[in-house]
């Protein structure tokens, strides 16, 4: 058989040792480092991004906790105010006032979000006659 025939099979072996060492030397000199920099520097991009995450999410909740500290602050002047002025107690007034102010106000409140709902009033379409009637002169 041919294909098992000493004097074929050493030239054969020698030219794949010969190939794969050269395709070795090819690949680690002047393909591998390249690529290897590409992952170093993308690996460096994204440990910059994660740290201006971080630093970002740190800004951002100082920042809520001091709305949420000036919020707080701001609701106990507003109870102070209401507590301290009498004008603004609504306990000393005898029920049947304050019954007809709550249901005044109930009946407002009712109709502003059954009549001034955005939302549903988006939903009713207005068709104007005159607009699909229209017709123009030469």
């Amino acid at each position: 058989m041919p294909q098992l025939d000493r004097i074929i099979l050493f030239p054969q072996i020698f030219w794949l040792f010969i190939v794969f060492v050269s395709f070795y030397i090819v690949l680690t000199h002047f393909f591998l480092p390249r690529f290897l920099k590409i992952l170093k520097s993308r690996k460096s991009i994204i440990d910059l991004n994660d740290s201006k995450i971080i630093k970002i999410r740190d800004q951002f909740i100082k920042s809520e906790q001091q709305l949420n500290q000036i919020l707080v602050n701001d609701l106990l002047v507003i109870r102070k105010i209401f507590n301290s002025n009498p004008t603004f107690e609504v306990f000393y007034l005898k029920n049947s006032e304050t019954k007809k102010v709550d249901e005044t106000l109930s009946k407002a409140l009712k109709n502003s979000v059954l009549f001034c709902n955005f939302q549903i009033l988006d939903l009713i379409e207005i068709r104007c006659k005159l607009a699909n009637n229209v017709k123009l002169d030469n």
